[in-house]
Formats: C-alpha cells, structure tokens, sequence
C-alpha cells in the first residue's frame, strides 16, 4: 500500500478515533501491536495486503493526536514516513552503501549504516539526508511488561543537502519476537544544542488484550516537552525555513 494512501485514511481515522478512543487500521492491514511509552505517546504496528513480505507500518500518536507514519522492511530499513502534521514526506534512496541490517545486529553484534533518503517539504523543493552511524548489542537484556528486549547502543550523523546536520546517540531495545527498534534514552545535537529525551515503551498490548489500538497515550503526558516527533523530518524543516 502507498503511503498517500494510507495518509489520506489515516486523517479519516483520526476525526472518528476523536471519539471513538481506539484506531481502526485502514482496508486491508492487520494490526500486531500497540505500545505504550514514557513520552506522552502510542505507536501502532500493523501489515498490509499488497505490501511485500516484511513490510510493516507504524503510526506514533500523541495527546493531540496522530503525529508520524513510517514504512519499515524486515531489515528495520526506512522504506518511507510522513510527518502527519507539516506534510513532509521522505523516501529511502536506492542504492546504499550499507544498509542497516537487523539480521547483520544480530549475527554480529554490531551493524554499520551508510544509507541516504530523499526528503520532500510541502510547497519546496525536495533534498538530500545521508544517514551514517553503528548499532551494537551490549550482551544485556531486559523484560519490559513480559517481553524480553535486547539492549543497544548506537551513534549516528546526518547531513542533509540543505545544510542541516545532527548527532544522535543512546540505548534502544530490540524485539526478536516482532523483528523491531524500540526507542530508549537517547540525545541529539543540533548546531551545538544538545537535546534528551525517553522513549522507552511501557507496555506492549497485542491483540485481545485491553488498550489494543487505543488512540490515548498513557504515560508521561504530564511532564511532556517538546520533542522530536520522528527521524529528522521536523527539525529538516526548521532547518530549510531558516
């Protein structure tokens, strides 16, 4: 399924999800997952018919509704995202150098990335992010509301053709039941500012279970600062306008 698609549906949902304190995924997708996390959001996974083998899609919602779409494969690759509330959309380029790899993580231990998209603004001219950085295991694991995550750490560069550049760096958890990056604690710096924040999930809910697509985030709203709402997209705009 295409991601104007899905975009374009997903506004529907979000005018009935108002009301209805749960999210029905568009015709054709079958939700796995629901996650509740520390920062005032809920993300929902789910596949589509017609996508490729491996194919899984994630929205991120917050207090004032849905916020970020994203296409990944198998691999963990950024197939393709949209920012739901600027409109900007980006697009993996064909091509990489390196890839990153959740099969070469698990192997390994470790995965090195050097891979590029292509980001389009609403009403701009589109440009270019190279995207470099490593994951590797830490030999930890935790259980987080009885599922067992792998621990990482990762550092990684930006650079946009635009002139923006970022650095990331922090822990994230990965699922070999669901084949998933999970966020955690991780920092970024932009032209010398640095910012934190904690996307460590709370609770997984899979289908049956109460909360299963629900469009209210649970944790965290109270004490919720501004934050990046998904990889790049937002401060790449900032960063355009400026």
């Amino acid at each position: 399924m295409k991601l104007f698609q899905l975009v374009s549906m997903i506004a529907l949902l979000g005018a009935e999800a108002a009301t209805a304190g749960t999210y029905t995924p568009p015709k054709g997708c079958t939700p796995f997952l629901t996650m509740q996390m520390r920062s005032c959001a809920v993300e929902h996974y789910w596949t589509c018919e017609g996508d490729e083998k491996g194919m899984r899609w994630l929205l991120e919602i917050d207090e004032k509704g849905p916020v970020y779409l994203q296409q990944v494969d198998d691999e963990f690759r950024w197939m393709q995202s949209e920012n739901l509330r600027s409109g900007t959309t980006s697009r993996i380029n064909d091509g990489a150098p390196d890839s990153n790899s959740f099969t070469e993580l698990l192997d390994y231990k470790r995965d090195t990335y050097d891979f590029s998209q292509t980001i389009y603004p609403v009403g701009r001219k589109s440009f270019q992010e190279r995207i470099t950085g490593i994951d590797h295991l830490t030999g930890k694991q935790v259980t987080i509301d009885g599922e067992t995550l792998l621990v990482t750490e990762y550092s990684s560069q930006s650079v946009a053709s635009n002139g923006y550049s970022a650095t990331n760096a922090g822990t994230q958890y990965i699922s070999t039941k669901w084949r998933l990056f999970f966020s955690g604690q991780e920092t970024e710096t932009v032209d010398g500012e640095t910012r934190s924040y904690d996307d460590t999930p709370v609770l997984f809910i899979e289908p049956g279970e109460a909360g299963f697509m629900s469009d209210q985030p649970e944790y965290g709203c109270e004490a919720m600062m501004s934050e990046l709402t998904g990889p790049m997209a937002s401060e790449l705009e900032i960063k355009d306008e400026l």
